[in-house]
C-alpha cells in the first residue's frame, strides 16, 4: 500500500464512492503519515468550498421563460378537454331526458295488457300479464339508466362505473338482434333499444375520454418515448 492508494481511497470516500481499502487502514496510515495527512485536509478544504451554503434556486428570468413556452400548451389542451366534457355531459343528460321519457311511454303502453281480475272475469279480455311485466322490467331498466346517466352528467368521473354496464347491455341486445335478423324477426322497438343503447355507450366512452383521457394521453406518450 502506498500513498497514491490511500489518497484515492480518501478522495473516493469523500465524494461518496467505492473504494478497495478499509476505512481502520486508511484512518490508521493517515494518522501516521503526514503527506497523507496534509492530503485529507486540503480535501476537505476543497470539498467544503465547493459546497453551497444554501440551495440553488433557478432564477427568475428561467422559471419566466419555461412558464411562457409552457403555459399556452396548458391552456390549450385545458380549454379542450374541458369543451369535450362539457358538451358529453349535455349529450348525456339529453340521452338521460329521453331514456326518461322512454320508459314512461313503456308504463303507459302497459296499461291494456294489465288484467284485473272482478268476480272471476277480466275487465280486459284482452290482458297479457305476461307483456305487461316485460313492458314494466323494461321501463324499470331505462329510468335506472337514465338516473345513472344523470348522476355521471353531475359527475363525470364516475361514469367509468355506468359504462361497462351500458356497453355489456349492448353487445347482449346485439346479439339477439342478429338472430332476430336471421330469423327475418326483427321488430322495430328493438332496432330503437338497440340504437339508443349504443349511442349511451358512445357518449360514455366520449365523456371518459375527456375526463381521464390525459391519463391515456401521458401513457402513450410514456410508452413511444424515444430513449435515444
Amino acid at each position: 500500500m502506498n500513498h497514491n492508494q490511500v489518497q484515492d481511497a480518501l478522495s473516493a470516500r469523500m465524494d461518496g464512492e467505492d473504494y478497495d481499502l478499509e476505512d481502520d487502514v486508511i484512518d490508521t496510515h493517515v494518522a501516521h503519515c503526514e503527506q497523507c495527512k496534509a492530503f485529507q485536509e486540503r480535501a476537505a478544504k476543497l470539498s467544503f468550498s465547493l459546497t453551497p451554503n444554501k440551495p440553488l434556486e433557478p432564477s427568475r428570468e428561467l422559471a419566466e421563460s419555461i412558464l411562457a413556452e409552457v403555459e399556452p400548451e396548458w391552456r390549450r389542451v385545458s380549454g379542450s378537454r374541458l369543451a369535450s366534457l362539457a358538451g358529453a355531459r349535455v349529450a348525456l343528460v339529453v340521452l338521460a331526458i329521453i331514456f326518461f321519457i322512454w320508459a314512461i311511454t313503456l308504463i303507459i303502453a302497459s296499461g291494456p295488457f294489465t288484467g284485473v281480475a272482478e268476480a272471476g272475469a277480466l275487465l280486459n279480455p284482452d290482458a297479457n300479464q305476461v307483456e305487461a311485466e316485460h313492458l314494466i322490467e323494461a321501463a324499470g331498466l331505462r329510468l335506472g339508466f337514465a338516473a345513472g346517466m344523470v348522476f355521471c352528467a353531475w359527475r363525470p368521473h364516475l361514469v367509468g362505473g355506468l359504462l361497462p354496464g351500458v356497453a355489456t347491455a349492448f353487445f347482449f341486445l346485439s346479439g339477439f338482434a342478429m338472430r332476430d335478423v336471421a330469423l327475418g324477426t326483427l321488430s322495430t322497438s328493438q332496432v330503437y333499444t338497440l340504437c339508443g343503447m349504443g349511442i349511451s355507450a358512445l357518449v360514455m366512452f366520449w365523456m371518459w375520454l375527456a375526463d381521464r383521457g390525459f391519463f391515456i394521453r401521458q401513457m402513450w406518450k410514456n410508452l413511444s418515448a424515444d430513449p435515444h
